[in-house]
């Protein structure tokens, strides 16, 4: 189990390295952009070397690229959609220059065309995205917690998109803990835990689950609030956190800490 935080490259990427190390990190996720805003950054070939050099120095790895908050690529609107393509190849993009294990994005809304159809619009982007991007840049879709018509808070939707790339190695999970756990599944006990991984691998695989967002929830269970909390100071609690941790099949995989 290696542990890590979300790093701002505010100051360069050789900086975000350095904030790496200070915190202990063993692995590490960064934006390569403002997540806000649509621009891509420009990445100097001098500064894609120093980041990479000092990750192995640091023996950071892996690390990850996070996209950019606006990508949706669930929604009807052809406009947005396309965008949204664009800036995902981006990022995919910047992760293999930066010698990044996966990208990892949220999926967005369907914006009340439907679920069906969100998904749908989802899998096409996912099919491009792996067909035109490098080749080596595994794509992980998060879980997210269920607000506003979006598309991946429940298993069932992420098993879908899935199951239309079998054997696609590139294409995995990452599960948000408060996403997931203000999305409905339970987290902060044994056998709610062990009941939520068993529908999560019924429905899309545990060998698709490649990555922890270990972050606290300030909503309840099931309460659809997409806020993060500090860990221990939220409804998951402390507690929930020391059987999360214990659990053989999330103790195998990365885990990146956001709060």
């Amino acid at each position: 189990m290696r542990v890590g935080c979300h790093i701002q490259i505010s100051g360069g990427l050789r900086k975000a390295v350095e904030r790496a190390v200070e915190r202990g990190c063993q692995t590490m996720q960064v934006f390569v952009s403002n997540p806000r805003g649509w621009k891509q950054s420009d990445m100097l070939p001098a500064d894609i070397d120093d980041f990479r050099e000092g990750c192995r120095e640091a023996g950071l790895d892996p690390v990850f690229v996070h996209t950019i908050y606006l990508i949706n690529v669930a929604s009807p609107e052809e406009t947005v959609w396309e965008r949204s393509l664009h800036a995902l190849l981006m990022n995919m993009e910047a992760a293999a220059r930066l010698g990044s294990a996966a990208v990892v994005t949220h999926l967005g809304s369907h914006g009340g065309a439907g679920e069906d159809e969100g998904i749908r619009r989802v899998v096409k982007a996912v099919r491009e995205a792996l067909r035109r991007g490098p080749a080596g840049v595994p794509l992980l879709l998060e879980t997210t917690a269920g607000s506003g018509n979006s598309v991946g808070h429940r298993f069932e939707q992420l098993g879908a998109i899935v199951r239309a790339f079998p054997g696609e190695e590139r294409l995995g999970i990452c599960l948000d803990t408060c996403h997931v756990f203000a999305a409905g599944y339970e987290v902060r006990t044994q056998k709610g835990l062990r009941a939520t991984l068993r529908e999560l691998d019924r429905e899309v695989g545990l060998d698709r689950l490649r990555l922890v967002h270990a972050n606290d929830s300030k909503g309840d269970l099931g309460s659809q609030v997409d806020r993060h909390e500090h860990i221990g100071e939220g409804r998951i609690g402390m507690e929930g956190f020391s059987i999360l941790v214990r659990n053989p099949v999330l103790r195998r995989l990365p885990w990146i800490l956001e709060t």
